[in-house]
């Protein structure tokens, strides 16, 4: 079910404050509107009354979209900085909501693992991952390697995360390069078309040196290249 509710809404540009009605929930079964607007990076845009900046809020949501397995728990990117507390509470809250349900729903989620995302913008690119047929956990490996080889070029932006836009059509991943504050993006980065087979590839390794991105909601690289503003 999908819920709807007023929120209070800031400008990032000029401050103005209003009230809007943002999704509280978003059942991607039933509202095929919306999962459109998530992966055209639309999804929730307002427009400042004051200044008319475009912009999308950024609150807490849940995504779930049992068809594809995906339950994906969306909080402010302010909230990065606890994210184990997060996380825990995701686990905890769905082994609960699970555990009550009737045996006809616990057999159609089966599988369902849940995700942890801070951001619109970690939201459409979730959404995007799952579209393109890639698993997430191997995808932030290939993006660990990227950063890696890339040090130098991807230093000059500061503080940033690379993030999936769109497979294109040599196989290669177009990633653009985003602020971790601020959510802006500095440019892109193209990853090779090899790239999450060789992840693949070394899979036993990875899970050995980064086993979070395998086993908990908060499937990001940030985890590791920032252990300290993750």
């Amino acid at each position: 079910m999908s819920r709807v509710g007023p929120w209070p809404v800031t400008c990032p540009a000029c401050q103005h404050e209003w009230v809007a009605r943002l999704f509280e929930s978003v059942n991607g079964d039933r509202i095929l509107a919306q999962v459109e607007d998530i992966l055209a990076g639309t999804f929730e845009q307002q427009t400042c009354p004051a200044c008319g900046t475009l912009f999308r809020p950024e609150h807490t949501m849940l995504y779930a979209q049992f068809s594809a397995r995906l339950w994906i728990v969306m909080h402010p990117p302010a909230d990065r900085v606890r994210y184990e507390l997060i996380e825990h509470g995701v686990e905890l809250v769905m082994a609960r909501n699970f555990a009550a349900a009737a045996p006809r729903v616990t057999d159609g989620v089966r599988g369902v693992q849940p995700r942890l995302v801070f951001g619109q913008l970690l939201l459409t690119e979730a959404l995007r991952t799952h579209q393109a047929g890639l698993s997430p956990s191997l995808l932030e490996c290939a993006k660990l390697l990227a950063w890696r080889r890339n040090l130098g070029d991807l230093m000059r932006h500061g503080p940033s995360q690379l993030m999936f836009e769109e497979l294109e059509p040599d196989g290669r991943l177009r990633c653009g390069i985003f602020s971790l504050d601020g959510g802006h993006r500095g440019g892109e980065l193209h990853l090779p078309a090899d790239a999450i087979a060789e992840a693949r590839a070394s899979q036993d390794a990875f899970a050995r040196l980064y086993p979070a991105l395998f086993t908990r909601p908060y499937v990001s690289a940030c985890r590791y290249l920032y252990a300290d503003a993750a």
